[in-house]
């Protein structure tokens, strides 16, 4: 589930995860034609490309954008996050780890580790075996290691929200996740 709008990039990056769905915006042509605003935080190390119809809140560290389904801003602005594309993107440094190569980074920051942290991290769900978890790969590179996974939420009733799926991408490089 690329989203070629959502470019997250620099040198680190912590994580971020994608709940809802734009099914018009899962072909890359579609995704290329859509207008973006770039958001840069030179003090954690990222950068991320949101589509101009989106509202967002941009905080120490943080960026949360909602989306309605048609990239309309003032849709945006009405429409509930548990409807719409939500993207968070969270930076956290980690000074322990600024001089260690990718193969010592994951074993700092695991597998389990990563699928132990979605549930709560990505549904607000402290009961971990309430959220399917699917598709989960590791990537090492050379600065860097890359998790990912689907991510399918349970339904809260008493907010009248249904199961909810996200994607989530962690990175950790040195110093950063």
């Amino acid at each position: 589930m690329k989203r070629n709008w959502a470019k997250l990039s620099g040198g680190c990056l912590a994580r971020a995860v994608l709940i809802g769905g734009l099914p018009l915006l899962a072909t890359g042509a579609r995704a290329e034609a859509v207008p973006t605003k770039t958001f840069d935080n030179p003090e954690f190390h990222y950068s991320v490309a949101l589509p101009l119809g989106c509202r967002h809140e941009v905080g120490p560290g943080t960026l949360d954008a909602v989306c309605s389904p048609e990239l309309d801003a003032a849709k945006s602005l009405e429409v509930p996050a548990a409807a719409s594309l939500l993207l968070e993107v969270d930076a956290e440094p980690v000074p322990q780890d600024a001089s260690k190569g990718a193969a010592d980074l994951a074993q700092h920051y695991n597998e389990a580790s990563f699928r132990d942290e979605l549930p709560e991290a990505v549904c607000g769900e402290a009961d971990r075996t309430r959220v399917k978890i699917d598709n989960v790969k590791q990537v090492l590179d050379a600065a860097r290691v890359v998790y990912t996974a689907s991510v399918a939420c349970p339904e809260i009733r008493f907010l009248g929200l249904g199961e909810r799926d996200g994607m989530a991408q962690f990175l950790i490089t040195p110093g950063w996740r």
